[in-house]
Protein backbone atom coordinates (compact mmCIF):
# COMPACT_ATOMS: atom_id res chain seq x y z
CA UNK A 1 0.00 0.00 0.00
CA UNK A 2 2.79 2.37 0.93
CA UNK A 3 4.65 1.42 -2.25
CA UNK A 4 1.58 2.25 -4.34
CA UNK A 5 1.20 5.66 -2.74
CA UNK A 6 4.89 6.41 -3.26
CA UNK A 7 4.64 5.34 -6.88
CA UNK A 8 1.63 7.61 -7.44
CA UNK A 9 3.50 10.55 -5.91
CA UNK A 10 6.46 9.89 -8.20
CA UNK A 11 4.12 9.78 -11.19
CA UNK A 12 2.58 13.09 -10.15
CA UNK A 13 6.02 14.66 -9.75
CA UNK A 14 7.05 13.29 -13.14
CA UNK A 15 3.89 14.65 -14.73
CA UNK A 16 4.48 18.06 -13.11
CA UNK A 17 8.08 18.11 -14.29
CA UNK A 18 6.95 17.09 -17.77
CA UNK A 19 4.39 19.89 -17.76
CA UNK A 20 7.06 22.38 -16.72
CA UNK A 21 9.41 21.09 -19.42
CA UNK A 22 6.66 21.41 -22.02
CA UNK A 23 5.94 24.94 -20.80
CA UNK A 24 9.62 25.88 -21.00
CA UNK A 25 9.89 24.23 -24.42
CA UNK A 26 6.89 26.21 -25.71
CA UNK A 27 8.31 29.44 -24.33
CA UNK A 28 11.68 28.74 -25.91
CA UNK A 29 10.04 27.91 -29.23
CA UNK A 30 7.98 31.12 -29.11
CA UNK A 31 11.09 33.09 -28.17
CA UNK A 32 13.02 31.48 -31.02
CA UNK A 33 10.19 32.18 -33.45
CA UNK A 34 9.92 35.79 -32.27
CA UNK A 35 13.66 36.28 -32.52
CA UNK A 36 13.75 34.85 -36.03
CA UNK A 37 10.83 37.01 -37.14
CA UNK A 38 12.39 40.10 -35.58
CA UNK A 39 15.74 39.29 -37.15
CA UNK A 40 14.17 38.76 -40.56
CA UNK A 41 12.21 41.99 -40.24
CA UNK A 42 15.24 43.97 -39.15
CA UNK A 43 17.36 42.41 -41.86
CA UNK A 44 14.71 43.25 -44.43
CA UNK A 45 14.59 46.86 -43.20
CA UNK A 46 18.36 47.15 -43.29
CA UNK A 47 18.48 45.76 -46.83
CA UNK A 48 15.72 48.18 -47.87
CA UNK A 49 17.62 51.09 -46.30
CA UNK A 50 20.77 50.11 -48.16
CA UNK A 51 18.87 49.81 -51.44
CA UNK A 52 17.13 53.15 -50.82
CA UNK A 53 20.47 54.78 -50.10
CA UNK A 54 21.90 53.31 -53.29
CA UNK A 55 18.90 54.60 -55.26
CA UNK A 56 19.32 58.08 -53.74
CA UNK A 57 23.01 58.09 -54.58
CA UNK A 58 22.28 56.98 -58.12
CA UNK A 59 19.65 59.72 -58.44
CA UNK A 60 22.07 62.37 -57.19
CA UNK A 61 24.84 61.06 -59.41
CA UNK A 62 22.77 61.02 -62.60
CA UNK A 63 20.16 63.75 -62.18
CA UNK A 64 21.05 66.01 -59.23
CA UNK A 65 24.68 66.49 -60.14
CA UNK A 66 26.97 68.83 -58.20
CA UNK A 67 24.57 69.26 -55.29
CA UNK A 68 26.61 67.07 -52.97
CA UNK A 69 30.05 65.63 -52.74
CA UNK A 70 30.47 61.86 -53.05
CA UNK A 71 30.25 61.52 -49.27
CA UNK A 72 27.14 63.66 -48.96
CA UNK A 73 28.99 66.63 -47.52
CA UNK A 74 29.71 70.01 -48.99
CA UNK A 75 33.32 70.09 -50.04
CA UNK A 76 35.58 73.05 -50.58
CA UNK A 77 35.53 72.59 -54.34
CA UNK A 78 31.80 71.91 -54.51
CA UNK A 79 29.78 73.85 -57.07
CA UNK A 80 27.57 75.31 -54.37
CA UNK A 81 30.31 76.29 -51.93
CA UNK A 82 30.19 80.04 -51.50
CA UNK A 83 33.33 81.06 -49.64
CA UNK A 84 36.98 80.16 -49.35
CA UNK A 85 39.39 80.85 -46.52
CA UNK A 86 42.32 83.11 -47.16
CA UNK A 87 45.60 81.29 -47.68
CA UNK A 88 48.14 82.04 -45.03
CA UNK A 89 50.60 84.68 -46.15
CA UNK A 90 53.93 85.54 -44.60
CA UNK A 91 54.16 88.59 -42.43
CA UNK A 92 56.34 90.40 -44.94
CA UNK A 93 53.61 90.16 -47.55
CA UNK A 94 50.72 91.06 -45.30
CA UNK A 95 50.21 94.45 -46.90
CA UNK A 96 50.29 93.19 -50.46
CA UNK A 97 46.90 93.04 -52.12
CA UNK A 98 46.22 90.74 -55.03
CA UNK A 99 44.60 92.00 -58.20
CA UNK A 100 43.08 88.74 -59.43
CA UNK A 101 39.46 88.47 -60.53
CA UNK A 102 38.59 86.85 -57.23
CA UNK A 103 41.21 88.73 -55.27
CA UNK A 104 40.69 88.95 -51.54
CA UNK A 105 41.17 92.55 -50.52
CA UNK A 106 39.60 92.77 -47.11
CA UNK A 107 41.05 96.11 -46.27
CA UNK A 108 42.64 94.82 -43.10
CA UNK A 109 46.39 95.09 -43.13
CA UNK A 110 47.80 93.82 -39.88
CA UNK A 111 50.92 95.66 -38.77
CA UNK A 112 53.92 93.57 -37.88
CA UNK A 113 54.07 92.95 -34.14
CA UNK A 114 56.85 94.41 -32.07
CA UNK A 115 59.65 92.10 -31.13
CA UNK A 116 58.64 89.95 -28.20
CA UNK A 117 54.95 90.83 -28.61
CA UNK A 118 52.58 87.99 -29.43
CA UNK A 119 50.15 88.46 -32.27
CA UNK A 120 46.57 87.81 -31.10
CA UNK A 121 45.14 84.70 -32.70
CA UNK A 122 41.72 85.21 -34.25
CA UNK A 123 39.86 83.00 -36.65
CA UNK A 124 40.39 84.08 -40.25
CA UNK A 125 37.01 84.61 -41.89
CA UNK A 126 36.60 83.21 -45.41
CA UNK A 127 36.03 85.40 -48.46
CA UNK A 128 33.36 85.34 -51.12
CA UNK A 129 34.34 83.47 -54.28
CA UNK A 130 32.70 83.77 -57.69
CA UNK A 131 32.33 80.64 -59.79
CA UNK A 132 30.48 80.12 -63.06
CA UNK A 133 27.39 78.13 -62.06
CA UNK A 134 23.64 78.02 -62.57
CA UNK A 135 20.97 78.76 -59.99
CA UNK A 136 19.60 75.94 -57.88
CA UNK A 137 16.19 75.89 -59.54
CA UNK A 138 17.70 76.14 -63.02
CA UNK A 139 19.70 73.02 -62.27
CA UNK A 140 16.81 71.24 -60.57
CA UNK A 141 14.47 71.96 -63.47
CA UNK A 142 16.75 70.00 -65.77
CA UNK A 143 15.38 66.91 -64.00
CA UNK A 144 12.19 65.57 -65.58
CA UNK A 145 10.46 65.07 -62.21
CA UNK A 146 11.06 68.67 -61.20
CA UNK A 147 10.00 69.96 -64.61
CA UNK A 148 6.69 68.18 -64.13
CA UNK A 149 6.11 70.07 -60.88
CA UNK A 150 7.03 73.28 -62.71
CA UNK A 151 4.42 72.48 -65.38
CA UNK A 152 1.83 71.85 -62.66
CA UNK A 153 2.42 75.36 -61.32
CA UNK A 154 2.00 76.72 -64.84
CA UNK A 155 -1.40 75.04 -65.08
CA UNK A 156 -2.38 76.35 -61.63
CA UNK A 157 -1.51 79.87 -62.80
CA UNK A 158 -3.62 79.41 -65.93
CA UNK A 159 -6.55 78.15 -63.84
CA UNK A 160 -6.16 81.15 -61.55
CA UNK A 161 -6.23 83.42 -64.60
CA UNK A 162 -9.41 81.77 -65.90
CA UNK A 163 -10.99 82.15 -62.47
CA UNK A 164 -10.24 85.87 -62.50
CA UNK A 165 -11.54 86.28 -66.05
CA UNK A 166 -14.85 84.57 -65.26
CA UNK A 167 -15.20 86.45 -61.97
CA UNK A 168 -14.61 89.81 -63.66
CA UNK A 169 -17.02 89.01 -66.48
CA UNK A 170 -19.92 87.59 -64.47
CA UNK A 171 -19.61 89.72 -61.32
CA UNK A 172 -18.18 93.04 -62.53
CA UNK A 173 -19.47 92.86 -66.08
CA UNK A 174 -16.04 93.55 -67.57
CA UNK A 175 -12.67 91.82 -67.84
CA UNK A 176 -9.99 93.81 -66.03
CA UNK A 177 -7.17 91.24 -65.51
CA UNK A 178 -5.78 93.24 -62.61
CA UNK A 179 -4.93 96.25 -64.78
CA UNK A 180 -6.62 98.54 -62.27
CA UNK A 181 -4.14 97.42 -59.64
CA UNK A 182 -1.27 98.08 -62.03
CA UNK A 183 -2.57 101.55 -62.86
CA UNK A 184 -2.95 102.42 -59.20
CA UNK A 185 0.30 100.88 -58.02
CA UNK A 186 2.51 102.31 -60.78
CA UNK A 187 1.32 105.91 -60.66
CA UNK A 188 4.06 108.55 -61.01
CA UNK A 189 6.46 105.90 -62.29
CA UNK A 190 8.00 108.50 -64.62
CA UNK A 191 9.07 110.49 -61.55
CA UNK A 192 10.65 107.37 -60.13
CA UNK A 193 12.52 106.84 -63.40
CA UNK A 194 13.79 110.43 -63.32
CA UNK A 195 15.04 110.07 -59.75
CA UNK A 196 16.61 106.73 -60.69
CA UNK A 197 18.60 108.40 -63.48
CA UNK A 198 19.79 111.18 -61.16
CA UNK A 199 20.86 108.59 -58.60
CA UNK A 200 23.00 106.86 -61.21
CA UNK A 201 24.63 110.19 -62.05
CA UNK A 202 25.46 110.56 -58.36
CA UNK A 203 26.81 107.01 -58.18
CA UNK A 204 28.97 107.58 -61.25
CA UNK A 205 30.28 110.82 -59.74
CA UNK A 206 31.36 108.83 -56.69
CA UNK A 207 33.79 106.88 -58.87
CA UNK A 208 35.55 110.03 -60.04
CA UNK A 209 35.52 111.42 -56.50
CA UNK A 210 37.24 108.23 -55.32
CA UNK A 211 39.75 108.53 -58.13
CA UNK A 212 40.45 112.13 -57.13
CA UNK A 213 40.95 111.14 -53.50
CA UNK A 214 43.42 108.42 -54.49
CA UNK A 215 45.44 110.72 -56.78
CA UNK A 216 45.64 113.60 -54.29
CA UNK A 217 46.55 111.21 -51.50
CA UNK A 218 49.31 109.77 -53.66
CA UNK A 219 50.71 113.25 -54.34
CA UNK A 220 50.70 114.01 -50.61
CA UNK A 221 52.65 110.89 -49.68
CA UNK A 222 55.62 113.02 -48.62
CA UNK A 223 53.38 114.97 -46.20
CA UNK A 224 51.82 112.45 -43.86
CA UNK A 225 49.85 114.98 -41.79
CA UNK A 226 48.27 116.56 -44.89
CA UNK A 227 47.62 113.11 -46.28
CA UNK A 228 45.74 112.07 -43.14
CA UNK A 229 43.78 115.33 -43.10
CA UNK A 230 42.80 114.84 -46.74
CA UNK A 231 41.72 111.23 -46.17
CA UNK A 232 39.71 112.05 -43.04
CA UNK A 233 38.00 114.96 -44.78
CA UNK A 234 37.05 112.76 -47.72
CA UNK A 235 35.78 110.08 -45.35
CA UNK A 236 33.49 112.60 -43.62
CA UNK A 237 32.20 113.83 -46.98
CA UNK A 238 31.62 110.27 -48.13
CA UNK A 239 29.60 109.32 -45.03
CA UNK A 240 27.61 112.55 -45.29
CA UNK A 241 26.83 111.91 -48.95
CA UNK A 242 25.57 108.42 -48.18
CA UNK A 243 23.27 109.72 -45.45
CA UNK A 244 21.94 112.43 -47.77
CA UNK A 245 21.43 109.85 -50.53
CA UNK A 246 19.35 107.68 -48.19
CA UNK A 247 17.39 110.65 -46.84
CA UNK A 248 16.52 112.07 -50.26
CA UNK A 249 15.18 108.80 -51.66
CA UNK A 250 13.03 108.24 -48.58
CA UNK A 251 11.71 111.79 -48.39
CA UNK A 252 10.80 111.82 -52.09
CA UNK A 253 8.38 108.96 -51.47
CA UNK A 254 6.50 111.21 -49.07
CA UNK A 255 6.85 114.37 -51.16
CA UNK A 256 5.60 112.76 -54.38
CA UNK A 257 2.98 110.67 -52.57
CA UNK A 258 4.14 107.58 -54.42
CA UNK A 259 1.87 104.52 -54.35
CA UNK A 260 3.18 101.33 -52.84
CA UNK A 261 4.67 99.66 -55.93
CA UNK A 262 6.37 102.81 -57.27
CA UNK A 263 7.72 103.62 -53.80
CA UNK A 264 9.09 100.08 -53.43
CA UNK A 265 10.87 100.36 -56.78
CA UNK A 266 12.50 103.66 -55.78
CA UNK A 267 13.45 102.57 -52.26
CA UNK A 268 14.79 99.16 -53.26
CA UNK A 269 16.83 100.63 -56.11
CA UNK A 270 18.18 103.33 -53.81
CA UNK A 271 19.13 100.71 -51.23
CA UNK A 272 20.79 98.59 -53.91
CA UNK A 273 22.87 101.53 -55.17
CA UNK A 274 23.79 102.50 -51.61
CA UNK A 275 25.05 98.99 -50.92
CA UNK A 276 26.97 98.90 -54.20
CA UNK A 277 28.67 102.22 -53.50
CA UNK A 278 29.77 101.05 -50.07
CA UNK A 279 31.04 97.76 -51.49
CA UNK A 280 33.12 99.55 -54.13
CA UNK A 281 34.68 101.94 -51.61
CA UNK A 282 35.18 99.24 -48.99
CA UNK A 283 36.93 96.95 -51.47
CA UNK A 284 39.17 99.51 -53.18
CA UNK A 285 40.04 101.96 -50.40
CA UNK A 286 42.25 99.39 -48.58
CA UNK A 287 44.09 98.76 -51.85
CA UNK A 288 44.94 102.45 -52.11
CA UNK A 289 45.86 102.65 -48.42
CA UNK A 290 48.06 99.57 -48.75
CA UNK A 291 50.05 101.25 -51.51
CA UNK A 292 48.83 99.19 -54.43
CA UNK A 293 50.06 100.97 -57.52
CA UNK A 294 49.46 100.60 -61.23
CA UNK A 295 51.66 101.69 -64.09
CA UNK A 296 50.09 102.95 -67.30
CA UNK A 297 52.50 101.80 -70.01
CA UNK A 298 51.26 104.37 -72.49
CA UNK A 299 51.90 107.32 -70.20
CA UNK A 300 54.64 105.97 -67.99
CA UNK A 301 57.13 108.60 -69.04
CA UNK A 302 54.71 111.44 -68.41
CA UNK A 303 53.02 110.45 -65.18
CA UNK A 304 55.04 107.61 -63.70
CA UNK A 305 53.45 105.43 -61.07
CA UNK A 306 50.01 106.23 -59.72
CA UNK A 307 47.60 104.58 -57.26
CA UNK A 308 45.50 101.76 -58.57
CA UNK A 309 41.88 102.64 -59.33
CA UNK A 310 39.75 100.11 -61.24
CA UNK A 311 38.75 101.18 -64.75
CA UNK A 312 35.40 102.88 -65.10
CA UNK A 313 34.07 100.06 -67.30
CA UNK A 314 34.50 97.62 -64.40
CA UNK A 315 32.60 100.00 -62.13
CA UNK A 316 29.74 100.51 -64.60
CA UNK A 317 29.41 96.77 -65.20
CA UNK A 318 29.33 96.20 -61.45
CA UNK A 319 26.52 98.75 -61.03
CA UNK A 320 24.20 96.66 -63.18
CA UNK A 321 25.54 93.18 -62.39
CA UNK A 322 23.29 91.02 -60.16
CA UNK A 323 25.69 91.06 -57.22
CA UNK A 324 26.45 93.41 -54.35
CA UNK A 325 30.07 92.25 -53.94
CA UNK A 326 32.60 94.25 -55.94
CA UNK A 327 35.33 92.57 -57.96
CA UNK A 328 37.33 93.92 -60.87
CA UNK A 329 36.23 90.96 -62.98
CA UNK A 330 33.61 88.24 -62.71
CA UNK A 331 33.11 84.87 -64.38
CA UNK A 332 31.33 85.43 -67.69
CA UNK A 333 29.35 83.17 -69.98
CA UNK A 334 30.30 82.79 -73.62
CA UNK A 335 27.00 84.00 -75.10
CA UNK A 336 23.48 85.18 -74.25
CA UNK A 337 20.73 82.56 -74.26
CA UNK A 338 17.91 84.74 -75.53
CA UNK A 339 15.24 82.07 -75.07
CA UNK A 340 16.29 81.59 -71.44
CA UNK A 341 16.22 85.35 -70.85
CA UNK A 342 12.78 85.68 -72.48
CA UNK A 343 11.36 82.88 -70.32
CA UNK A 344 12.64 84.55 -67.16
CA UNK A 345 11.14 87.89 -68.21
CA UNK A 346 7.77 86.29 -68.96
CA UNK A 347 7.88 84.72 -65.50
CA UNK A 348 8.36 88.19 -64.02
CA UNK A 349 5.30 89.45 -65.90
CA UNK A 350 3.23 86.39 -64.92
CA UNK A 351 4.05 86.73 -61.21
CA UNK A 352 3.30 90.46 -61.35
CA UNK A 353 -0.19 89.69 -62.70
CA UNK A 354 -0.60 87.00 -60.05
CA UNK A 355 0.18 89.60 -57.38
CA UNK A 356 -2.46 91.90 -58.86
CA UNK A 357 -5.01 89.07 -58.73
CA UNK A 358 -4.15 88.26 -55.11
CA UNK A 359 -4.46 91.91 -54.14
CA UNK A 360 -7.89 92.26 -55.72
CA UNK A 361 -9.36 88.91 -54.74
CA UNK A 362 -7.86 88.43 -51.28
CA UNK A 363 -6.19 91.45 -49.67
CA UNK A 364 -8.78 93.99 -50.77
CA UNK A 365 -11.66 91.56 -50.25
CA UNK A 366 -10.55 90.75 -46.70
CA UNK A 367 -9.48 94.19 -45.48
CA UNK A 368 -10.86 96.76 -47.92
CA UNK A 369 -13.67 97.71 -45.50
CA UNK A 370 -11.52 97.57 -42.38
CA UNK A 371 -12.48 100.49 -40.16
CA UNK A 372 -16.01 100.68 -41.58
CA UNK A 373 -17.30 97.22 -40.69
CA UNK A 374 -17.83 95.62 -37.33
CA UNK A 375 -14.72 93.84 -36.15
CA UNK A 376 -14.64 91.38 -33.27
CA UNK A 377 -12.14 88.70 -32.28
CA UNK A 378 -13.91 86.01 -34.32
CA UNK A 379 -14.01 88.13 -37.49
CA UNK A 380 -10.36 89.08 -37.03
CA UNK A 381 -9.25 85.46 -36.61
CA UNK A 382 -11.20 84.41 -39.71
CA UNK A 383 -9.59 87.19 -41.75
CA UNK A 384 -6.10 86.30 -40.52
CA UNK A 385 -6.44 82.62 -41.34
CA UNK A 386 -8.13 83.46 -44.62
CA UNK A 387 -4.92 85.25 -45.61
CA UNK A 388 -2.52 82.45 -44.65
CA UNK A 389 -2.44 80.64 -47.99
CA UNK A 390 -2.49 83.82 -50.15
CA UNK A 391 0.36 85.17 -48.02
CA UNK A 392 2.31 81.95 -48.52
CA UNK A 393 1.83 82.35 -52.29
CA UNK A 394 3.02 85.97 -52.05
CA UNK A 395 6.09 84.85 -50.10
CA UNK A 396 7.04 82.04 -52.49
CA UNK A 397 6.29 84.02 -55.63
CA UNK A 398 8.28 86.97 -54.28
CA UNK A 399 11.28 84.70 -53.89
CA UNK A 400 10.82 83.28 -57.37
CA UNK A 401 10.17 86.69 -58.94
CA UNK A 402 13.20 88.53 -57.57
CA UNK A 403 15.83 85.97 -56.66
CA UNK A 404 15.29 83.59 -59.55
CA UNK A 405 13.50 85.14 -62.53
CA UNK A 406 14.66 88.77 -62.38
CA UNK A 407 18.25 88.14 -61.31
CA UNK A 408 18.67 85.35 -63.85
CA UNK A 409 17.19 87.62 -66.52
CA UNK A 410 19.68 90.42 -65.80
CA UNK A 411 22.54 87.93 -65.37
CA UNK A 412 21.81 86.41 -68.77
CA UNK A 413 21.74 89.80 -70.51
CA UNK A 414 25.06 90.76 -68.86
CA UNK A 415 26.56 87.27 -69.31
CA UNK A 416 27.18 87.17 -65.56
CA UNK A 417 28.43 83.67 -64.78
CA UNK A 418 27.77 83.17 -61.06
CA UNK A 419 24.02 82.59 -60.71
CA UNK A 420 24.00 81.40 -57.09
CA UNK A 421 21.55 84.03 -55.89
CA UNK A 422 20.07 81.62 -53.33
CA UNK A 423 20.63 78.12 -52.03
CA UNK A 424 18.28 75.32 -51.03
CA UNK A 425 16.70 77.30 -48.20
CA UNK A 426 13.52 75.21 -48.43
CA UNK A 427 15.35 72.24 -46.89
CA UNK A 428 16.60 74.23 -43.89
CA UNK A 429 15.68 73.02 -40.42
CA UNK A 430 17.12 75.99 -38.53
CA UNK A 431 16.73 79.72 -39.02
CA UNK A 432 20.52 79.97 -39.14
CA UNK A 433 20.55 78.01 -42.38
CA UNK A 434 17.44 79.74 -43.69
CA UNK A 435 18.91 83.23 -43.34
CA UNK A 436 22.17 82.11 -44.96
CA UNK A 437 20.51 80.40 -47.92
CA UNK A 438 17.37 82.46 -48.54
CA UNK A 439 18.96 85.54 -50.16
CA UNK A 440 22.62 84.87 -50.89
CA UNK A 441 23.05 88.21 -52.69
CA UNK A 442 22.19 90.32 -49.64
CA UNK A 443 23.64 87.84 -47.16
CA UNK A 444 27.02 87.98 -48.91
CA UNK A 445 27.03 91.78 -48.66
CA UNK A 446 26.09 91.72 -44.98
CA UNK A 447 28.74 89.10 -44.32
CA UNK A 448 31.53 90.82 -46.25
CA UNK A 449 30.97 94.43 -45.24
CA UNK A 450 29.10 94.33 -41.93
CA UNK A 451 29.74 91.05 -40.13
CA UNK A 452 33.44 90.80 -40.96
CA UNK A 453 34.13 94.44 -40.06
CA UNK A 454 32.17 94.16 -36.83
CA UNK A 455 33.88 90.88 -35.98
CA UNK A 456 37.37 92.17 -36.77
CA UNK A 457 37.38 95.84 -35.80
CA UNK A 458 34.45 96.62 -33.50
CA UNK A 459 33.69 93.60 -31.33
CA UNK A 460 37.16 92.03 -31.62
CA UNK A 461 36.21 88.43 -32.31
CA UNK A 462 32.70 88.29 -30.82
CA UNK A 463 30.56 86.34 -33.26
CA UNK A 464 27.35 86.87 -31.28
CA UNK A 465 27.69 90.66 -31.15
CA UNK A 466 28.61 90.82 -34.84
CA UNK A 467 25.62 88.65 -35.76
CA UNK A 468 23.23 90.75 -33.70
CA UNK A 469 24.54 93.88 -35.42
CA UNK A 470 23.80 92.32 -38.80
CA UNK A 471 20.27 91.43 -37.73
CA UNK A 472 19.56 94.91 -36.38
CA UNK A 473 20.85 96.67 -39.50
CA UNK A 474 18.92 94.32 -41.78
CA UNK A 475 15.72 94.71 -39.75
CA UNK A 476 16.03 98.51 -39.79
CA UNK A 477 16.50 98.61 -43.56
CA UNK A 478 13.55 96.27 -44.14
CA UNK A 479 11.37 98.41 -41.91
CA UNK A 480 12.59 101.62 -43.55
CA UNK A 481 11.67 100.36 -47.02
CA UNK A 482 8.27 99.04 -45.98
CA UNK A 483 7.45 102.00 -43.72
CA UNK A 484 8.20 104.69 -46.31
CA UNK A 485 6.57 102.68 -49.12
CA UNK A 486 3.33 102.47 -47.13
CA UNK A 487 3.92 105.91 -45.56
CA UNK A 488 3.25 104.73 -42.03
CA UNK A 489 5.02 104.01 -38.76
CA UNK A 490 4.06 100.44 -37.98
CA UNK A 491 7.22 98.49 -36.99
CA UNK A 492 5.79 94.99 -37.26
CA UNK A 493 8.50 93.97 -39.73
CA UNK A 494 11.23 95.16 -37.37
CA UNK A 495 9.70 93.24 -34.46
CA UNK A 496 9.22 89.99 -36.41
CA UNK A 497 12.63 90.18 -38.07
CA UNK A 498 14.78 91.78 -35.39
CA UNK A 499 13.21 90.19 -32.29
CA UNK A 500 11.25 87.05 -33.16
CA UNK A 501 13.62 86.09 -35.97
CA UNK A 502 16.70 86.46 -33.78
CA UNK A 503 15.09 84.46 -30.98
CA UNK A 504 14.20 81.63 -33.38
CA UNK A 505 17.81 81.48 -34.58
CA UNK A 506 18.99 80.49 -31.11
CA UNK A 507 15.94 78.42 -30.13
CA UNK A 508 16.05 76.18 -33.21
CA UNK A 509 19.76 75.41 -33.35
CA UNK A 510 19.30 71.99 -31.74
CA UNK A 511 16.02 71.15 -33.48
CA UNK A 512 15.70 67.72 -35.15
CA UNK A 513 15.95 67.88 -38.90
CA UNK A 514 12.41 66.82 -39.83
CA UNK A 515 10.62 68.65 -37.03
CA UNK A 516 12.84 71.69 -37.54
CA UNK A 517 11.98 71.91 -41.22
CA UNK A 518 8.27 71.47 -40.48
CA UNK A 519 8.36 74.19 -37.83
CA UNK A 520 10.32 76.47 -40.17
CA UNK A 521 7.62 76.22 -42.81
CA UNK A 522 4.85 76.58 -40.24
CA UNK A 523 6.43 79.72 -38.80
CA UNK A 524 7.12 81.19 -42.26
CA UNK A 525 3.53 80.70 -43.41
CA UNK A 526 2.09 81.94 -40.12
CA UNK A 527 4.50 84.87 -39.87
CA UNK A 528 3.93 86.06 -43.44
CA UNK A 529 0.18 85.73 -43.00
CA UNK A 530 0.22 87.83 -39.85
CA UNK A 531 2.67 90.34 -41.36
CA UNK A 532 0.70 90.97 -44.56
CA UNK A 533 -2.61 91.03 -42.70
CA UNK A 534 -1.44 93.57 -40.12
CA UNK A 535 0.05 95.91 -42.71
CA UNK A 536 -3.10 95.61 -44.84
CA UNK A 537 -5.29 96.40 -41.83
CA UNK A 538 -3.15 99.41 -40.92
CA UNK A 539 -3.20 100.70 -44.50
CA UNK A 540 -6.98 100.44 -44.88
CA UNK A 541 -7.56 101.72 -41.34
CA UNK A 542 -5.70 104.93 -42.19
CA UNK A 543 -7.65 105.16 -45.43
CA UNK A 544 -11.14 104.41 -44.08
CA UNK A 545 -11.09 105.90 -40.59
CA UNK A 546 -11.41 109.62 -40.02
CA UNK A 547 -8.49 110.05 -37.63
CA UNK A 548 -7.12 113.30 -36.29
CA UNK A 549 -3.41 113.87 -35.74
CA UNK A 550 -3.11 116.66 -33.21
CA UNK A 551 0.43 115.85 -32.07
CA UNK A 552 3.37 113.81 -33.28
CA UNK A 553 2.55 111.07 -30.79
CA UNK A 554 -0.68 110.35 -32.68
CA UNK A 555 1.43 109.09 -35.59
CA UNK A 556 3.03 106.51 -33.29
CA UNK A 557 -0.29 104.93 -32.28
CA UNK A 558 -1.44 102.38 -34.90
CA UNK A 559 -4.59 103.29 -36.79
CA UNK A 560 -5.69 99.68 -36.33
CA UNK A 561 -6.04 100.41 -32.63
CA UNK A 562 -7.47 103.92 -32.92
CA UNK A 563 -10.22 102.89 -35.35
CA UNK A 564 -12.03 100.67 -32.85
CA UNK A 565 -11.08 102.39 -29.58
Amino acid sequence: MADGIQQQQQQRRGAAELTELNFVREKLQKFQSTMLQDFEQRLSCMVEDVLQDMRQRALRAHEFRNFESPHGEVSRNNTWHNRMSNPKVPATAASDVGDSPNGHANGTTTPAPHQGQKRPQRRQLPDKVFVARESYLTTLLQVEHMRTIYHIFYIILIMFLLNVIFYDYFVKGRIDLGLGTFRGGLKRLHWVFGVWLLEHVFVLALYYAFQGWALVRHKLKQHSSLQRFWSHSCLIMYISSQLVFCFVSSSLCLKFGLPFVSACILLLESTRLLMKMHAFIRYNAPRVLAGKEKTDDDKEAASGERPFVPPVRSYVYYLFAPTLIYRDRYPRTSHIRWKFALNRFLEVVAVAFLYAFIHERHIHEHFGEYGKEEMGPSQLILKLFGMMLPSAVIFLCGFYLILHSWLNFTAELLRFGDRMFYKDWWTSHTYDAYYRNWNVVVHDWLYEYVYKDMYTHVFKGSKVAASLSVFMISALVHEQVLGFALQMFFPVMFFLFGVVGVALVYLMRSAPKVLGNMFLWFSLILGNGVLISLYAMEYYAQKNCDLSYESWTDHLVPAVWRCYN
